[in-house]
């Protein structure tokens, strides 16, 4: 992928300027065009890597002087600082793009085994709340209530999106456990995602 990125980059005509960003408006810039970048792809799962690549080289190109400003000169050749960089650009995507997204996790799970263990639930719907993503409140019989958020599609996320689930509803919820960045507290917090959901 690093010798791929190399090659891709010296195809580029770099049109860059700067605008003085902060590094919190670069990261933003870079995340909104990779994701308007990724988005105009045809994306598979074989070309996920090497599409985002180009998407990624594409926005540090444009914005190459905010980017040497933030993260040194010559950051292509530099392979701790383009993790660095990637890192925080991947942080935005997955609030800004959740398709791609999606790929990013696959990709994540494939290559370096993380644990995405998927664990099962059953209980009643408390509450169903519409905010930045799409969460869910179910209450076990224990009295334990659990709170999901919604991030990809799957077969039955009509239930959630359609608003056919209501509370009182009996479900079995299907999910993960993953740790996504609240941009509101500058922290990483764990979320359970939902994989599946079973109206009973």
């Amino acid at each position: 992928m690093k010798k791929k990125i190399c090659i891709i980059v010296l195809l580029f005509v770099s049109f860059s300027y700067s605008q003085n960003l902060t590094k919190e408006e670069l990261i933003d810039k870079l995340s909104d065009n990779a994701c308007e970048c990724t988005n105009k792809q045809e994306i598979t799962k074989d070309n996920f890597e090497l599409t985002l690549g180009i998407c990624l080289l594409e926005g540090i190109n444009i914005f190459e002087k905010d980017v040497e400003k933030h993260y040194g000169i010559d950051i292509v050749s530099d392979d701790k600082k383009m993790e660095e960089l990637g890192y925080d650009i991947g942080k935005k995507m997955g609030l800004k793009c959740p398709t791609v997204f999606k790929f990013m996790l696959d990709d994540e799970e494939n290559n370096t085994d993380a644990d995405f263990n998927e664990l099962t639930i059953s209980g009643s719907v408390v509450e169903i709340k519409s905010d930045q993503f799409l969460s869910l409140k179910v209450k076990e019989d224990s009295g334990k209530i659990n709170q999901f958020i919604l991030l990809g599609n799957f077969d039955n996320s009509f239930l959630l999106t359609d608003k056919v689930l209501k509370v009182k509803d009996l479900v079995d919820v299907t999910y993960y456990e993953m740790e996504l960045f609240d941009a509101k507290i500058a922290k990483f917090i764990s979320f359970k995602i939902i994989s599946d959901i079973i109206k009973k």
